[in-house]
């Protein structure tokens, strides 16, 4: 039987009690290791996605290949090394199992971890230094991974790619948040999908030229293509705020299944945080003008009421709608807010706080939540936690669950 002296730390988990197939997170000396049993074998890995820090525990294993629930990067579980077909993320680190024998304890050593790419690297300080170098690059790594990424979209994208215009822009006052409304160049897609924006005069970005995008506005508006995004400190983000009207943008797409269903009986419960708003937008409009017969109640989490994207929107599609009901809820104030933006939070009387159990009680029926499908887009950590709330305190099965996360790019 393998001893701590060895290195081996006993893990909460029996191999008697993981099953084939699956997928289980446990805690090694305080470090989040994923668990998987492929043909009766025990694989250990880092629990965390290397591209947004995805929990792969609440993945899909098919073979040895482990899929983040988030971004869809692709692992093997034998040796955690992220499959060619994702490149955006980058290798994880994987760990020696034992498991006894007679007593079925599984045992996971971290002083024994084989760095991903089987060099055996030497130990500095209780890491390898291969472990070290791949922390100190794994910044520069995940931007170069990103590049390629889109490169490979737009090498698969070949002669699919349209030409839109830039028709307006506008700045959500007092926040960093812009919308840019595109001429439509007849692409078609479903709400909810995103596209990929190129953009010329982009230099010294590490990502590149290219960016992707949830579509805000919905197939019901034929003469236009909208985004919004928060503007950052980047070369494709300061390029993208100074367009001017009537610039050219190279677009392609669309991609993704994070859309409305299509059982109308089952109520949607969407949840938002800031910028993920923007495709729920493209839904709630789309169901909207074709007055869909589904239930859609959205909570859209913000810190302040000037960064609630689309409000005026909403609340009059909220009228014109007696199927959708929407809740907002301020999280805080920003510490640079101006004397008129806290006299505005100090008067606000919709919901405050984080979005939690009592408040979806509250503005859910008992059958809209035994019965709905939850919609959550947001950045990582938001994610997380609505995850945590709805499948481990409100029970819900992760199949009535959909994901999206933004990032901030």
């Amino acid at each position: 039987m393998a001893t701590a002296e060895e290195g081996f730390r006993k893990v909460a988990l029996n191999d008697r009690d993981l099953k084939e197939g699956g997928l289980q997170k446990v805690e090694v000396d305080g470090k989040p290791v994923v668990l998987a049993k492929v043909n009766g074998r025990v694989y250990a890995m880092d629990a965390v996605c290397s591209h947004e820090g995805g929990p792969l525990e609440e993945g899909t294993l098919q073979g040895y290949e482990l899929k983040c629930p988030w971004h869809y990067a692709i692992f093997d579980v034998r040796n955690a090394k992220v499959s060619d077909q994702t490149v955006w993320a980058t290798d994880l680190q994987s760990y020696p199992v034992k498991v006894d024998g007679a007593t079925g304890d599984i045992m996971v050593s971290l002083q024994q971890a084989k760095p991903a790419d089987g060099d055996g690297g030497a130990r500095v300080g209780g890491a390898t230094a291969a472990q070290q170098q791949q922390q100190s690059n794994a910044e520069d790594t995940s931007e170069s991974m990103q590049k390629k990424y889109y490169e490979e979209e737009e090498r698969k994208a070949g002669g699919n790619k349209i030409v839109l215009e830039l028709l307006a822009k506008e700045k959500l006052e007092g926040t960093d948040i812009m919308t840019f409304q595109f001429s439509r160049g007849g692409l078609d897609y479903t709400a909810g999908q995103y596209a990929f924006f190129k953009l010329d005069g982009v230099s010294g970005d590490p990502k590149g030229p290219v960016r992707h995008f949830s579509i805000a506005s919905s197939p019901t508006e034929p003469d236009l293509l909208t985004v919004s995004t928060r503007i950052r400190d980047t070369p494709y983000k300061q390029r993208l705020a100074s367009l001017e009207k009537g610039t050219k943008v190279t677009v392609w797409g669309p991609e993704g299944d994070f859309v409305l269903h299509n059982d109308h009986s089952r109520p949607a419960v969407f949840l938002s945080g800031g910028i993920g708003v923007t495709p729920f937008r493209s839904m709630i409009k789309f169901a909207t003008d074709r007055q869909l017969p589904v239930r859609i109640v959205m909570f859209d989490s913000n810190r302040n009421p000037q960064n609630i994207l689309y409000r005026d929107e909403f609340d009059r599609w909220a009228g014109q709608n007696r199927n959708l009901k929407i809740v907002h809820t301020i999280t805080g104030e920003s510490s640079q807010a101006t004397e008129e933006e806290k006299e505005e939070a100090e008067g606000w009387n919709g919901e405050r706080g984080r979005i939690d159990r009592a408040m979806l009680e509250r503005h859910l029926t008992e059958e809209e939540i035994g019965r709905a499908i939850f919609y959550i887009c947001g950045p990582p950590g938001m994610l997380k936690a609505m995850q945590g709330l709805l499948q481990k305190e409100m029970q819900i099965p992760k199949d009535r669950l959909r994901v999206e996360a933004f990032t901030g790019y």
